[in-house]
């Protein structure tokens, strides 16, 4: 039998489930902290992309898998918020059907547009979009860059249509290239194209200016009162996970967020670190899917 290299763990791995395409937010999120993560657990992390039904190929499978801490699941505010609250036939609960560890952070949505968009603000883009339909792109129905397009219509009085993209990687192409007018995406995936000026960004979705973009002005200020919406991602565990594993990787998560490769990364595209503890998630989701239960309605 070979004996293992010098320094590299033979631990089980802990699988990470995405239910989304490289460059979403919870991919760029796990990609950051994955070196510290896997330090602070002494075990390496294999990253799973299962993109597709609005996440619920990867929901499923983290709620098939044993409880053992070693599978969890990147929750989203789409997935644990707003799913819920769109589609009857979700077929979870999510709370009940699984355990939540960590509220990891919270970050803006930046709106962004093509560059021959004629549209350079927030005023001008709803007087276009009242004058012709616009298209807008999001990675499914029940996202969090859909919502934000489907209360910006709302709020504004406006008609969009939705492109969903199954790889956000297309998404940005068709943006780029004016196939698609305008996206509500996350700051981490933006940001270098709005810096290399490839996109234009109009406004950020949170009730407060980001951080990594001081000039930009909220959509609450630059047009719509009162418009506020927070990108969140969370990681959570199979049901029946047994509290000390839980709390080992609630501090595992916590170290890593705060690692200083983490923090600069997450600084620099205007992330706000939370790192809450499996109580103060398990509130927080159940908060969020209250204040968006208009969605049933609608």
């Amino acid at each position: 039998m070979n004996s293992p290299e010098p320094g590299r763990s033979t631990a089980s791995p802990l699988r990470v489930l995405i239910g989304f395409s490289r460059r979403s937010a919870s991919d760029d999120l796990l990609r950051c902290i994955e070196p510290a993560l896997a330090a602070a657990l002494g075990q390496p992390v294999q990253i799973d992309l299962m993109p597709g039904e609005l996440g619920l190929i990867a929901a499923r499978e983290a709620i098939a898998s044993a409880p053992d801490g070693n599978t969890i699941l990147v929750a989203t505010f789409g997935t644990h918020a707003i799913n819920p609250n769109l589609r009857a036939d979700l077929g979870y609960d999510p709370l009940r059907d699984f355990s939540p560890i960590c509220l990891a952070v919270r970050s803006p949505l930046v709106l962004g547009t093509n560059l021959s968009l004629e549209a350079a603000n927030v005023m001008e883009l709803i007087a276009l979009a009242a004058k012709k339909e616009l298209t807008y792109g999001s990675s499914a129905v029940g996202s969090a860059p859909y919502l934000a397009g489907l209360l910006f219509q709302r709020m504004a009085g406006v008609k969009m249509a939705h492109r969903p993209y199954a790889d956000t990687r297309e998404l940005y192409e068709d943006l780029q290239s004016g196939r698609l007018d305008l996206s509500f995406n996350n700051a981490a995936s933006m940001l270098p194209l709005v810096r290399d000026k490839q996109l234009r960004a109009l406004a950020v979705t949170t009730p407060q200016r980001c951080s990594a973009l001081p000039g930009i002005p909220t959509i609450a200020e630059a047009a719509l009162e009162g418009y506020a919406l927070n990108n969140w991602l969370g990681l959570v565990a199979p049901p029946g996970t047994p509290p000390p594993l839980l709390a080992r990787l609630n501090s595992a998560i916590i170290t890593a967020l705060n690692s200083p490769d983490s923090r600069s990364f997450l600084c620099a595209n205007g992330i706000d670190v939370v790192g809450s503890t499996p109580e103060e998630f398990a509130a927080y989701i159940a908060a969020e899917m209250k204040r968006w239960a208009w969605l049933r309605e609608s």
